[in-house]
């Protein structure tokens, strides 16, 4: 399995900063994954200034993708992306894609999620969410949301996805933890700088909303991410961690993790997902895309199925691929909130979904 590690030592320098010490970034800038990353943000660097430029939105319609952008000019911009033909009747699902820190929502959306609107039959917004950390993320989503439903969007409400890369990670604990019985499931990602600043664990009164809801999540990382770090460093990372899965995420049996426990299983696992993570998970599987290989851990809830699962690059570094929404959405695609119950219920088939990501061993 790659790592991009040189032979010597670590390079260094502004490019490698968010990737830990041994990263090779002229190794990592040859290979398909980053060249995949650089044809995903080529339109935005083209036309930056003006993310309703013509050559844009042209772009988006070859893939099938409608692009409008609300309040262009105010604190509560968004865009969204829906499939140029919507089908009469038909509810779509809504992934609310939270931008990482200092990202404006014009490059933002170009992580992937735009382009499968149309393929997977999704609409998808991005928000400024009040500023470049996401500071009003906890009172946008709503106000969005709603104003998206009062604008005549059909939107499927048993199917409201919250997702989020590096600060939009951070973004999205806090509608984890804010709107839990709004979501159907939730994706931080990479999740490392969620458990490891989150104020769950200092202040509890953060996820009382999540006492009596189950929130299924999925974290997408990289094994040299220098930004988000896994495994775990610090006792009390560990324990917002065991919070994440004792009290949102609902894990089956759950038995709290230690962090001497974690630097245990870094050291002594034979599974290549578990020395990655530091976590004792209940199944494990490597996959391979863009050229890269993926090691996944999943934790299971009490109906046996999985209801958080971790997956990470070897020897990718703090980098959003295209991969990203294709294993988000195999994961989250199956759950819906019952708008009845409030219930967290899976399906093995869904209305809209993909041909899942190839499990090479398991």
């Amino acid at each position: 399995m790659v790592q991009y590690v040189p032979k010597g030592g670590p390079k260094g320098g502004p490019k490698a900063a968010w990737a830990l010490p041994g990263f090779d970034q002229e190794a990592f800038d040859a290979s398909p994954v980053a060249k995949s990353i650089a044809r995903m943000k080529a339109i935005y660097l083209a036309h930056q200034d003006d993310p309703m430029h013509p050559e844009v939105v042209d772009y988006w319609k070859r893939q099938g993708v409608r692009k409008e952008l609300f309040e262009a000019d105010g604190e509560g911009r968004y865009a969204v992306f829906t499939p140029l033909d919507l089908a009469p009747g038909h509810e779509y699902a809504l992934v609310y894609s939270s931008h990482g820190g200092k990202e404006p929502i014009n490059r933002a959306e170009t992580n992937g999620w735009a382009a499968l609107a149309a393929r997977e039959n999704l609409i998808v917004v991005y928000p400024w969410n009040g500023g470049p950390s996401n500071d009003l993320v906890e009172t946008e989503f709503p106000r969005i949301v709603t104003q998206m439903r009062e604008a005549g969007y059909p939107i499927d409400t048993s199917r409201i996805y919250a997702v989020g890369y590096s600060a939009g990670s951070d973004a999205t604990g806090v509608l984890a933890c804010a709107h839990p019985a709004t979501l159907a499931a939730a994706s931080p990602s990479p999740g490392g700088n969620l458990f490891a600043k989150g104020r769950w664990y200092s202040d509890p009164s953060s996820y009382v909303n999540n006492a009596a809801v189950r929130l299924p999540i999925v974290c997408v990382a990289g094994t040299m991410d220098g930004g988000d770090v896994y495994p775990l460093r610090e006792s009390e990372h560990i324990e917002n961690f065991n919070i994440w899965m004792r009290g949102i995420a609902k894990v089956r049996d759950f038995t709290p993790l230690t962090l001497e426990r974690s630097q245990e299983i870094v050291a002594t696992s034979d599974d290549p997902a578990e020395r990655a993570f530091g976590f004792e998970f209940h199944r494990t599987s490597h996959l391979r895309r863009e050229g890269m290989d993926w090691v996944c851990g999943e934790f299971l809830g009490d109906e046996g199925y999985p209801v958080a699962r971790f997956i990470a690059g070897v020897g990718l570094p703090h980098a959003e691929t295209a991969s990203h929404p294709i294993f988000i959405w195999d994961f989250i695609r199956h759950f819906r909130r019952d708008p009845a119950t409030g219930e967290s219920v899976r399906a093995l088939d869904v209305l809209d979904g993909m041909t899942p990501p190839e499990v090479v061993t398991a």
